[in-house]
């Protein structure tokens, strides 16, 4: 259920592409070729890709915890008992700062069936 909920807002978030490249065990979700969201089938929750001081301030809070799965500063793994609300605010945070390209604008990107070009 929870898997599902995060495949749903994942999948709604344009150009996301789900994928399984280490097993059929993990769900990776990218955008651009790169990873925003990950989980394992058996495992306790979702990792997100975030800026260090949201990732540090959540650890810190014990919202969340260091992914065992990715090393590196900006991962977090967050309990699927995490509101859902709250998730998918993280989820959508995650995939826009991957999608970014750093300098504070986006990487190309085609609007999704039904988005609007502004």
């Amino acid at each position: 259920m929870h898997q599902a909920f995060a495949d749903r807002i994942c999948r709604s978030l344009a150009n996301a592409m789900r994928e399984q490249p280490f097993g059929p065990d993990t769900v990776v979700w990218t955008v651009s070729g790169h990873m925003f969201a990950a989980y394992t089938t058996h495992g306790h929750g979702l990792s997100l890709r975030m800026d260090a001081f949201a990732a540090y301030r959540l650890v810190d809070q014990g919202r969340a915890t260091a992914p065992p799965e990715l090393s590196g500063e900006g991962w977090v793994l967050l309990p699927w008992e995490t509101p859902p609300e709250e998730l998918r605010i993280h989820i959508e945070a995650s995939y826009l700062l991957v999608r970014s390209d750093g300098n504070g604008t986006f990487a190309e990107y085609a609007p999704a069936e039904g988005d609007e070009a502004e």
